[in-house]
């Protein structure tokens, strides 16, 4: 069955991208998400609807990939610094601040172009608002995520 994740909010009056993605039957009957080509297998479901995928090669051959869906925005863990890296909109933000219940998160290319877009969710995940514009190309794609 083949679905379609919206990685942004529908909140937001400016249309956002979509990202292709199938959920499969595995061998043993629980659903595969395949995501930009990669395939994970859901690890734990989560409270409000937040779900941990591992990547399906992680057992095999020790990948420690994983993505954290939830209602439309994930979260991956950088393997360059052990943080969480946000994907939105095909741009990643690393972590800037959390204050009380938020995490503020600002575009990898902020220092590097001066860009000033970022993001605001809540410690749990939840997505509160995006400001700001992009000043480069999209940064992120399946090929370049340590970069």
């Amino acid at each position: 069955m083949s679905h379609t994740l919206h990685f942004a909010s529908h909140h937001q009056s400016t249309p956002f991208k979509c990202v292709p993605a199938q959920f499969i039957p595995g061998r043993t009957g629980a659903g595969l998400l395949i995501l930009n080509g990669f395939t994970f297998y859901m690890k734990n479901h989560q409270a409000h609807g937040k779900k941990q995928w591992y990547c399906s090669s992680r057992d095999v051959h020790g990948c420690r990939a994983d993505v954290i869906t939830y209602k439309g925005i994930y979260y991956l863990p950088s393997h360059r610094t052990g943080s969480m890296v946000l994907i939105f909109k095909d741009n990643k933000y690393w972590i800037n601040n959390r204050y009380l219940n938020t995490i503020n998160w600002t575009c990898r290319d902020r220092k590097r172009l001066g860009c000033n877009s970022c993001v605001q969710t809540t410690v749990e995940g939840r997505y509160i608002k995006h400001k700001g514009f992009h000043n480069h190309a999209d940064n992120y794609t399946k090929y370049n995520f340590n970069d």
